[in-house]
């Protein structure tokens, strides 16, 4: 054992982790309450009260697997294929570099990075010298980075040479640029480093392990703080349902995603193999599912939303499937009965918990294809969760109230929030001096096993492809436009697509509401792309209720059900015509315009996709309210019209009306074909998705 392992273990053994009783229930559909460490002992003895031991941090845990095992394959991302020798010694070395940079306990490295080994790297690096971790996604709003910049102290920024954002930035931390990390040179120079020349620093099990960012109901993001034993608190009691075999865990998240976490350190606390998709093989199901085939991939976790595409597709998962686990989205009965039907040898886990429950927080392993509802199950062992009336006392079986969520999945807090955080971790009135318990806002009840069943939000919260979305933070993004009065968002469900969000604005006296595309390209500066409208309504006044307020309910009426323009007053269609139909975008300089048939036709087309009429023939589509998910729906329209002529992954490139009418109209030149045949009696399964 290396002298930094040994101090580390030592430091476990002053630190320790809290102990929690944990109880094993042996009741049908729940988890056995018997945690498993990296050795396969059970974590849960030792002590004479029943409470579980003192126990390695998850960095420890990995280290000492890359001594055990130092040759077996740690991570797999596109053709990069790392050992656990590698990968132990790559950290250490990057670990060698963040401090140079300043990162110490107390600091945040901040990873604005594509899915890529250099990303998981930097989180163990960042384990290793004591700092905490934040996740965002290069093309994250810069008001995200701002954010994280204000609420903690960040030592170093690894991205790209040419992050713009943190250029503009007047008091930027240091840049490390991922282009300058090669994972060899970092494994060569962490593996020459002797343990006396980077003593480690004691760094307790209760500071931040990492920061994630949510929508915030008041309008700022919020940094959910997680600690280093709060996220190995997490971990540990999985393999009662993952197992302990070796596996290979193909993640379908993006490192951002705190969901990806627990089976990230799972896989690297038992030795197993961690199997990441690229950007790309993320983007398109047919390809992702080439890579599980490839690898023979045991473990899968995805959003029900992205598993269902899965499903869907013309290529079949592996068999070599085991257990699929779904999270971050409400699992329906039919998306278990789909699994079944194709994968009867694997077991579907659904799995929840908001982020401030660190990962998920309860579990459902028995899941019943013929029953009305999923549950969400039971709580992990270490956690608790409750079902409590507005007065704080328990509900009974079958009684809806609000979940409350206590134990050890319970994060530390809002990032330099303290008022907020007040309000959502209260204090528990179950348990000794200092529980907490934190308020999740989603309705739940109790049936007669105890499983908790979900039933929606007290608040006006909703999830679109898996991220969590406050309607009150689109607002307030909204508001924040000088030209804009007032701002009320509304979610409609339409039974074929995903949530659409509708926008409806006033202006402020002596101004008129901005275009679609000004006011997407603010959005973009404050919120996720999952929060952008996908309609903006002008109105000349706010529908408001008899007490003053805005009447959401009357607003959510006029948003049409189909994509027609919605109806309304003479004087709000006016206002809504100079909105939603501005002048069209001019063409680029050196091109030269020719209107046509084609592009006529795509520009409908593409009115159908996004709900609105706003995009001009020069317009990105990604830059109108398009996104991953939404090229399915393109691909698809088109592929109706023009069948052969274009492939799904081309409009990745082909981004406008102008560029994609005239490839159509050169691919079907030699074919005599109009451009305007029949529509074919279906169209093909869903290939792409935007996490």
């Amino acid at each position: 054992m290396t002298a930094e392992r040994a101090g580390a273990s030592e430091r476990a053994e002053r630190t320790g982790t809290p102990a929690y009783p944990v109880r094993s229930t042996g009741a049908a559909g729940q988890v056995e309450g018997v945690e498993v460490s990296a050795e396969g002992e059970d974590m849960t003895a030792g002590r004479a009260d029943g409470t579980r031991a003192p126990s390695m941090s998850l960095l420890d845990a990995f280290l000492a697997q890359a001594d055990r095992t130092p040759h077996a394959t740690a991570l797999v991302i596109g053709d990069t294929v790392l050992r656990y020798r590698e990968l132990a010694d790559a950290s250490a070395g990057l670990a060698a570099r963040l401090r140079a940079c300043g990162a110490r306990p107390g600091t945040t490295v901040c990873l604005r990075l594509e899915q890529s080994a250099v990303a998981v790297v930097a989180v163990l690096a960042a384990l290793r010298v004591g700092a905490a971790w934040a996740a965002l996604e290069p093309d994250l709003p810069e008001a995200r980075l701002r954010a994280l910049l204000h609420d903690t102290d960040c030592a170093v920024v690894i991205s790209g040479q040419g992050d713009r954002a943190l250029a503009r930035l007047p008091d930027a931390p240091p840049l490390l640029a991922a282009e300058d990390l090669d994972l060899t040179a970092l494994a060569e120079a962490g593996a020459r480093t002797p343990a006396s020349a980077a003593p480690p620093v004691p760094v307790p099990e209760n500071a931040p392990a990492y920061l994630v960012y949510t929508s915030g109901s008041s309008g700022p993001p919020k940094g959910v703080v997680v600690t280093r034993r709060q996220l190995a608190d997490s971990v540990r009691p999985r393999g009662a349902v993952y197992g302990t075999a070796p596996s290979v865990f193909l993640m379908a998240m993006r490192l951002s995603f705190d969901g990806m976490l627990a089976g990230m350190f799972w896989s690297f606390s038992h030795g197993h193999t961690l199997l990441l998709p690229t950007a790309r093989e993320l983007r398109l199901a047919p390809e992702f599912t080439r890579l599980a085939h490839r690898h023979h991939a045991t473990h899968l976790i995805a959003v029900p939303s992205y598993y269902r595409l899965l499903l869907a597709g013309s290529e079949r998962l592996p068999d070599s499937l085991r257990v699929v686990v779904v999270a971050g989205e409400v699992c329906t009965s039919d998306l278990v009965r789909t699994h079944r039907a194709q994968l009867p040898g694997a077991r579907l886990v659904n799995e929840y918990g908001p982020t401030e429950t660190v990962v998920s927080c309860t579990v459902e392993s028995q899941l019943d294809p013929d029953a009305e509802r999923v549950p969400i199950g039971h709580p992990w062992p270490g956690a608790t969760a409750r079902v409590l009336d507005d007065r704080l006392r328990e509900a009974g079986p079958g009684e809806k109230g609000e979940l409350y969520v206590g134990g050890a999945f319970v994060a530390l807090g809002y990032a330099r929030a303290p008022g907020l955080t007040a309000e959502r971790f209260v204090a528990s009135p179950f348990g000794p001096a200092g529980a907490r318990l934190y308020r999740t806002g989603d309705i739940a009840h109790r049936d007669a096993t105890g499983a908790l069943h979900y039933h929606g939000r007290t608040d006006q919260q909703v999830k679109i492809r898996g991220t969590r979305v406050e309607l009150g933070d689109i607002e307030s993004a909204l508001e924040a436009h000088p030209a804009v009065d007032q701002a009320v968002v509304t979610c409609t469900r339409p039974e074929d697509g995903e949530p659409v969000l509708t926008a409806f604005l006033t202006p402020v006296p002596d101004r008129t509401v901005p275009d679609p595309r000004e006011l997407r390209r603010h959005c973009r500066f404050h919120l996720v792309e999952q929060a952008l409208p996908h309609r903006f309504v002008a109105l000349e006044r706010m529908l408001l209720t008899t007490t003053g307020k805005a009447d959401r309910r009357s607003l959510a009426a006029l948003v049409p059900a189909s994509r027609e323009p919605v109806s309304g007053s003479a004087e709000e269609d006016k206002d809504r015509r100079e909105l939603t139909t501005p002048p069209a975008a001019a063409p680029r300089p050196g091109t030269k315009d020719k209107p046509s048939a084609f592009r006529s036709t795509v520009r409908e087309i593409w009115a159908e996709v996004l709900g609105h009429e706003d995009a001009g023939p020069y317009d990105n589509f990604f830059g109108v309210g398009g996104n991953s998910l939404k090229v399915i729906e393109l691909y698809s329209a088109l592929k109706e019209r023009w069948p052969g002529t274009v492939r799904v992954g081309e409009l990745f490139d082909l981004t406008t009306i102008a560029t994609q009418a005239a490839a159509l109209e050169e691919r079907t030149a030699n074919t005599g074909d109009t451009g305007l045949p029949p529509p074919q009696p279906a169209r093909p399964a869903p290939v792409a998705y935007e996490l």
